[in-house]
């Protein structure tokens, strides 16, 4: 099929800056500010950077809400409760009527009949009731059955198991080792092998680097395998590296030193070879799904319809501009197209796709007419019924209510930065928003819709939970974070407003915290906190944490903007950033940063920006091809060359390089090399296998060729997370930038 392109091609225009004029408005309520108690900077930055689910940073301020982690059934939800005797967690089955609680699961039961150096709390894989449990020890599995207290050993291997899975039923645990897929037949007693061909570049259920990390998602832990709802069959995918170009890492370590050999394709370079295979778990034998193994396509995100007869699978060009579905018979391999999707810049995978219970049809979330909406097909694909419109968002689906007609989702309705349940039809009559406080709301919903547990937010209101009917009608608050001790502190004032882009074409969502004692007459520095990346927007009206407030009551003023393709004009406005990563992320921050210079309380000589991965691009650039508009920035683990990222997300975006050589080249930091003026602190993990080290170095090696100024802080043995025992230092190292050069050196000490 013949590719369909835009004919015109936007060019950024290649120069150092240009104007940007702005008026702005303000919107939005901050917390009670003058008080006299400021946060240490232990209580900001010393916190753990991944705290556990329910903890709330600063304890001491804010309260922990209740740990809700679903639903058991239509009307009780599971919490989860540490028991202060002990220190271990329960799960209880709470009763939405009326409150009322019992034991659900015990997790100190389960710890007493585990042996030593088992912990119920960190197991591989948990049955969704809490009636069985998988964990892995010294590469092994081992399996636990809290019903009929049974402790055993699975395997016992040289090899490493990896991604255990229960099958639905919980008969059954699927897994991986030396990339060949197994399964574990919990009732015989019995392993099961299904491909013998695993190796260094051959792959089967688990997935190459570049569809983990662009299109299966981290989440996923490399599995690549999925089962089908009555646990009689394997969906998996396998994946031949042998035409992926290698990239070498290089560690640092011992005497030597090791190299990481990384199969990573660059854009333009050949992708990994991709198949789709099904195995009938009991039998065994391998049915290959019926698509070209060595096409230069993707293939992915496999759905099962609800009788297991069906294997949905998404297929998409090299160009990710056509998707299609087919529906493949897992017993044939045979393939039936019913859906197709074409869009002049790009598509996206359906990752939320829902089959109905009885296989009339599907739901799906596309953005094809320039705004998420939801959409219900019949089986055969035909259009059954568009379900919303309008100029706003469905961000995901929430639930399905089959047998009373409603989906329940989230979206981005009203203003751009609040978040809301909703609820529709599935003739697409009925549409009501179900959540009414401006802000953020994270939603549970109950099987059936009779109920849903609300975690709402907003910028100047710390998270409440709370539980509602399947019609919004509270039934009762369940927790809040905000404490009596909360009110000793000084918050900054914190607002929602718009600033117009500078060809007027939009209005650009902002807030900013400003300090407890703001003064119109004094100056203050300012902080960019960005991103920058496509539909990957920053601001919402949804609670910040303590960090801006920290530096509101230091006299720094923190700021986010989104530019006009983060996402608040849906994919019309993300769009435009098709072929020309860099220009709009520029035209529109540097318009944000001339309207500020408007304002007589901002320090002119003084106006920071920061981000880290595409954060840290968009703060290269702000430093290059902004230079003069933003006078320091901290850039963390940055792409800094589009030809230097993968495949798969750079092309969605730029088409490859040799389709695209001007949008590379005006995406490229140092193609402005000659404009950067200084200011700049490069931090990067030394073995990052996301964004290699080689971006940083590049223009390390330019800016120390070139004698310009500039800082640079490795992380020796650190990806693209920094690892655990080095975030205090990277915390400290940032934080203490920002007070060198926009603070004097100085922080100060207390209330003024």
């Amino acid at each position: 099929m013949i590719r369909v392109r835009r004919v015109r091609i936007a060019i950024l225009l290649l120069a150092c800056g240009f104007a940007a004029a702005a008026t702005t408005s303000t919107a939005g309520q901050e917390r009670a500010g003058g008080k006299k108690v400021w946060f240490t900077y232990d209580q900001v930055f010393g916190a753990p950077a991944r705290p556990a689910p329910g903890a709330m940073q600063a304890a001491s301020v804010l309260a922990p809400l209740p740990m809700v982690t679903g639903w058991a059934d239509a009307d009780h939800f599971l919490e989860v409760r540490e028991d202060p005797s002990d220190k271990q967690r329960k799960v209880y089955a709470v009763r939405a009527e009326d409150g009322s609680a019992r034991l659900y699961r015990d997790y100190s039961e389960v710890q007493k009949a585990l042996p030593a150096g088992f912990q119920a709390q960190a197991a591989a894989a948990t049955m969704p009731d809490l009636s069985a449990f998988v964990f892995l020890k010294g590469g092994d599995l081992y399996h636990y059955d809290a019903v009929a207290k049974r402790f055993r050993r699975l395997t016992a291997t040289l090899a490493e198991e990896k991604n255990p899975r229960f099958s639905p039923d919980g008969k059954w645990v699927a897994y991986t080792r030396s990339n060949d897929l197994f399964a574990y037949d919990l009732v015989n007693g019995v392993e099961h092998q299904y491909t013998n061909d695993g190796s260094d570049t051959v792959y089967n259920g688990w997935a190459s680097w570049v569809y983990m990390e662009e299109i299966l998602g981290r989440a996923t832990n490399y599995a690549a395998f999925w089962w089908s709802p009555d646990s009689t069959r394997l969906a998996f995918m396998r994946f031949d590296d042998s035409p992926v170009p290698v990239f070498p890492i290089y560690r640092a370590d011992g005497q030597h030193g090791e190299l990481e050999r990384q199969r990573y394709p660059k854009a333009g370079d050949p992708n990994p070879w991709v198949r789709i295979g099904v195995v009938p778990v009991a039998e065994g034998g391998v049915v290959w799904m019926d698509f070209e193994e060595k096409a230069d396509h993707y293939i992915a995100w496999p759905f099962w319809t609800k009788d297991s007869k069906t294997l949905t699978v998404q297929w998409m060009n090299r160009g990710q501009d056509v998707i299609r579905f087919y529906n493949c018979d897992p017993a044939t391999g045979k393939k039936v197209q019913i859906f197709e999707e074409k869009q002049p810049a790009w598509v996206e995978f359906f990752e939320d796709l829902y089959h109905f219970q009885d296989g009339s049809g599907f739901l799906l979330r596309s953005n094809v007419d320039g705004w998420d909406h939801l959409y219900y097909y019949r089986s055969n694909g035909t259009l059954q019924q568009r379900l919303t419109s309008g100029e706003w968002r469905v961000q995901s689906i929430a639930a399905v209510d089959e047998a009373g007609g409603w989906v329940y989702f989230v979206a981005r309705y009203g203003k751009p930065w609040d978040l809301h349940l909703m609820r529709v039809r599935l003739d697409g009559s009925g549409l009501q928003q179900l959540t009414r406080e401006p802000g953020s709301h994270t939603v549970r919903v109950a099987p059936g819709g009779k109920y849903f547990v609300d975690t709402f937010s907003s910028i100047s209101t710390p998270p409440v939970m709370a539980l509602y009917r399947g019609d919004g009608t509270l039934v009762r608050k369940l927790g809040e974070a905000w404490t009596p001790e909360a009110e000793r502190y000084a918050w900054g004032k914190a607002e929602l407003f718009t600033i117009p882009s500078e060809d007027g074409a939009f209005q650009l969502p902002a807030y900013w915290v400003l300090p407890p004692d703001f003064n119109p007459k004094k100056q203050y520095p300012v902080i960019f906190s960005v991103y920058g990346g496509p539909d990957a927007g920053t601001v919402r009206n949804a609670w910040l944490g303590l960090r801006s407030h920290y530096w509101a009551q230091r006299g720094v003023i923190t700021i986010s903007v989104d530019h006009r393709g983060g996402g608040a004009f849906g994919k019309k406005g993300v769009a435009l950033m098709h072929r020309n990563l860099g220009k709009w992320e520029m035209a529109d921050l540097i318009a944000a940063a001339k309207w500020l210079r408007t304002k007589p309380f901002v320090a002119k000589d003084r106006i920071g920006i920061e981000g880290g991965s595409y954060g840290g691009y968009t703060t290269m650039m702000a430093l290059f091809y902004g230079a003069g508009h933003f006078n320091f920035g901290q850039a963390g683990s940055s792409v800094s060359d589009w030809r230097l990222y993968d495949t798969v997300y750079t092309e969605r975006f730029m088409d490859t390089p040799q389709e695209n050589p001007e949008g590379y080249r005006a995406g490229a930091v140092l193609t402005y090399g000659d404009c950067y003026k200084g200011g700049l602190l490069i931090t990067h993990g030394t073995i990052d296998d996301n964004v290699h080290l080689q971006n940083s170095m590049q223009v390390v090696d330019y800016l120390t060729t070139a004698n310009k100024p500039f800082e640079l802080m490795l992380y020796p043995d650190s990806r693209h997370g920094i690892q655990a025992a080095q975030r205090a230092h990277y915390s400290r190292v940032g934080h203490d930038y920002w007070v060198k050069t926009l603070l004097g050196g100085k922080l100060p000490a207390g209330p003024r």
